[in-house]
C-alpha cells in the first residue's frame, strides 16, 4: 500500500528566546495595612524615578507596603511574610540574583517562591548572603535588595518596615527624595564597609577583589560629599557606581556558600549542555530516517572539550568564568537545535509499505516529543498557572497513545496511526504553550 502524507513539525517552538510581557503595564494595587514589621503587602504598578530599576527592564516593579522597590533590612533567625498580590506573570521570589527573571532562586529558608496570589516566607539563615533580592520570575529589574543582617546589627538603619496604612494614597515624589537618598547611602556604606563581604576581601589574598574595594570606598566617599552639598543626582549616580565595584569585588572572592553555590550552578549547566546534546541527536536521527536533508550539525567533541574545561576552572575557584563559557556553548547548542526544529515546517511525502510501517514511524515521532517535553520545561521554566494545561495535553496525549496501542495490538493499524497522531497533536500544543514564555 502507498500512503501519502505532510509531516508537519512545529513542536519544537520551545528553544527560542521569548519572554511573555503580558501584564506590562499593570496598576498598581491598593497596598495593604500590616499586622507587624515582619509582613510586608506586595503589588505591582508602573515604575516612576523612586523606583531603584528606573529605566532598566521591565516598566513595571513591584510595590512593597507602597514604596516602589523598597530595599529591606532582615535579620537572621527572623521570619518574614510577604503577601503577594500582583496579576499573573509576575510571580514574586527570592533570589541571588540582582536582576531577576528566574535564576539563583533562593531554598533555604524560603517557603512559597515563585506567587502571584500567595504568601512567601522568608527565615534568613547564618548561610544565606548579607545581600540579596526579592524580583519578578518572568521579567527584568522589578524588584529590589533585601540586607541581611545578624542579631543585634539592625539598629544601624532606621527601620524603613513601618506599615502603610491602607486608607493613606502613597504618592511618589517626582523628584529625588534627600531623605530616601540618605538611606540608600547608608544602605551601601554597609555593604561596602561593614559586610562580611568587605571583610572577607579584605582578609583575603585577592588583589583585584581589593582594588575593586577601595575604588567602591572612594566613590561612597565622594557619593556622601556630593550628598552634603545636596547634589542628589550626582550621589545617586556615584553610589551606583561603587554599588558596581562592590559587586564585582565580590564576585572575585565568594564566600564558601557562593562558591558553593556557583560550582552547583556550573554542573547543573555542563548536564543541560548534555542533555541538549542528546536532544539533538535522537531528533535529527529522527529526521534523517523521515527523509529529511541538509541537516544542521553539532561538533561532540568540541562540546565535551568545552565541559571539561569548564569544569576544571571550576575545579580551580573560577566558576564565573566557567558558567560564561557554558552558558555562551549553551546558547551556540541552542541555537543549532532550534533551527534543527524550533519554527520549521517541513513537508515532505512518505512511502509506507503498509499501515504496521506507518504507525511504527509515528510511534517513534510520537516518542520523541513524550521525551522533548521535560527538557522543554526545564529550559523555559513556565509559571506555576501554565502547568495545569500543560498537563491536560499530557494526559490527552497519555490516552491517545494507549487507544493507539491497543489498536496496535488488534492488529488494526489504520485506526492506530489516527490515534498516535491525535497523540502527537497534543504533545505539540502543549510544546507551543510551553514556547510563549
Amino acid at each position: 500500500m502507498r500512503f501519502q502524507f505532510k509531516f508537519i513539525l512545529a513542536a519544537a517552538l520551545l528553544l527560542g528566546n521569548v519572554l511573555s510581557a503580558h501584564g506590562e503595564t499593570a496598576a498598581a494595587m491598593t497596598p495593604q495595612a500590616q499586622s507587624s514589621e515582619l509582613e510586608f503587602s506586595v503589588t505591582v504598578t508602573t515604575k516612576d524615578q523612586t523606583h531603584p530599576h528606573y529605566n532598566e527592564g521591565s516598566k513595571v516593579g513591584f510595590v512593597i507596603n507602597g514604596e516602589q522597590g523598597r530595599p529591606l533590612v532582615f535579620v537572621r533567625g527572623k521570619t518574614y511574610k510577604f503577601n503577594v498580590n500582583t496579576p499573573p506573570m509576575h510571580d514574586f521570589y527570592l533570589t541571588s540574583d540582582s536582576v531577576g527573571a528566574g535564576p539563583g532562586a533562593l531554598s533555604e529558608g524560603v517557603e512559597g517562591n515563585f506567587t502571584f496570589r500567595g504568601t512567601v516566607t522568608f527565615k534568613p539563615t547564618a548561610a544565606t548572603p548579607d545581600l540579596v533580592y526579592y524580583a519578578c520570575r518572568n521579567h527584568k529589574n522589578m524588584g529590589g535588595d533585601i540586607h541581611v543582617v545578624n542579631p543585634g546589627e539592625e539598629d544601624k538603619f532606621k527601620s524603613t518596615q513601618a506599615a502603610v496604612p491602607a486608607t493613606v494614597a502613597v504618592k511618589t515624589p517626582p523628584k529625588l527624595d534627600k531623605n530616601e537618598m540618605k538611606q540608600k547611602l547608608s544602605f551601601g556604606g554597609m555593604s561596602i564597609n561593614g559586610s562580611e563581604a568587605a571583610k572577607r576581601i579584605t582578609a583575603g589574598n585577592n588583589e583585584d577583589a581589593k582594588v575593586k574595594l577601595k575604588g567602591a570606598q572612594d566613590k561612597l566617599a565622594v557619593a556622601n560629599s556630593a550628598f552634603d552639598s545636596d547634589n542628589l543626582p550626582e550621589a545617586k549616580a556615584l553610589l551606583e557606581e561603587a554599588m558596581t565595584l562592590m559587586s564585582d569585588a565580590k564576585s572575585l572572592a565568594p564566600s564558601q556558600f557562593e562558591q558553593q553555590r556557583a560550582k552547583a550552578k556550573v554542573e547543573e549547566l555542563a548536564q543541560g549542555l548534555l542533555s541538549m546534546e542528546a536532544s539533538f541527536k535522537e531528533n535529527r536521527e529522527a529526521l534523517k530516517k523521515s527523509g529529511a536533508k541538509d541537516l544542521p550539525t553539532l561538533n561532540s567533541e568540541t562540546i565535551h572539550k568545552i565541559i571539561d574545561s569548564a569544569r576544571a576552572l571550576s575545579a580551580e575557584g573560577k566558576n564565573d568564568v566557567a558558567i560564561k563559557v557554558l552558558s555562551g556553548s549553551t546558547q551556540e547548542v541552542s541555537a543549532t537545535l532550534s533551527s534543527l526544529l524550533a519554527n520549521r515546517t517541513m513537508a515532505y511525502e512518505m512511502k509506507f509499505t503498509s499501515p504496521e510501517q506507518e504507525y511504527a514511524y509515528e510511534l517513534e515521532r510520537f516518542s520523541s516529543l513524550d521525551k522533548l517535553l521535560p527538557q522543554a520545561l526545564a529550559e523555559k521554566n513556565p509559571p506555576p498557572t501554565v502547568i495545569p494545561m500543560v498537563d491536560k495535553y499530557k494526559s490527552n496525549a497519555k490516552d491517545n497513545q494507549l487507544q493507539a496501542s491497543e489498536s496496535a495490538q488488534r492488529k488494526d493499524f489504520v485506526g492506530a496511526v489516527e490515534n498516535i497522531k491525535s497523540a502527537t497533536e497534543q504533545l505539540e500544543s502543549a510544546l507551543k504553550l510551553i514556547s510563549a514564555y
